[in-house]
């Protein structure tokens, strides 16, 4: 076990040790592949650990907001990929300070429990979002195209602004729940989230902020 005066580091930090800084394989199936993660470190950096150290007195967000501590020592919890992709986070070894407000969950006996007003969500393809495949010149090209004929863009990319909720935590100190629960179909900010492989399943990261709304059946 790490020896850590948790008093020397930052404000709303978590010291965790993590296996490796980067995952070398990729499993599909039954099959695995080995890979050099070095061709794309943000994709491949490692995003989990175990807690060794936590912070005594109170952790904030990036805007000052009180976060409901809740991270405990031998928590296994996944955060931004900064963290490793990022030397300046490495104490020494295999051991990196996360900073509070990155922390998306924490593992408890196979349950998911987002932290610090995280949710995580699966996404709803909208057919608003879709873009279709229009003629430009005599080639067929992905964009979209007005009811009068004229091309609006190219190459557009879906933005997520609908996503199913599938984890939500405690809100932020002195701010009131969302009314909202695991299920139901709630409308996002514009780019607000963003993918995260939690527990071998793809979910996007969203704040309880960005949350505006729950959507209407």
């Amino acid at each position: 076990m790490l020896n850590y005066d948790i008093k020397q580091s930052p404000v709303n930090t978590v010291i965790v040790e993590v296996e490796e800084a980067m995952d070398s394989t990729y499993k599909h199936g039954s099959l695995e592949v080995h890979i050099d993660p070095l061709f794309n470190p943000t994709h491949y950096a490692r995003i989990y650990g175990r807690v060794v150290a936590v912070p005594n007195g109170k952790c904030y967000n990036e805007e000052g907001q009180e976060i409901e501590k809740e991270v405990q020592v031998g928590d296994k919890i996944y955060f931004h990929y900064l963290v490793t992709n990022d030397e300046i986070n490495c104490i020494y070894g295999n051991y990196y300070k996360v900073p509070y407000y990155w922390i998306f969950c924490r593992v408890v006996n196979n349950s998911i429990l987002p932290v610090g007003s995280w949710t995580l969500c699966s996404q709803i393809v909208l057919e608003e979002d879709e873009f279709e495949t229009i003629e430009v010149g005599g080639r067929k090209i992905n964009g979209t195209m007005s009811s009068s004929g004229l091309v609006t863009s190219l190459y557009k990319k879906p933005s997520i602004k609908y996503a199913t909720l599938e984890y939500i935590g405690k809100p932020l100190k002195n701010f009131d729940e969302l009314g909202v629960s695991s299920g139901d179909k709630v409308v996002l900010a514009n780019n607000s989230n963003f993918k995260n492989k939690i527990e071998d399943i793809d979910y996007f990261t969203v704040r309880q902020s960005d949350i505006l709304g729950k959507k209407c059946v």
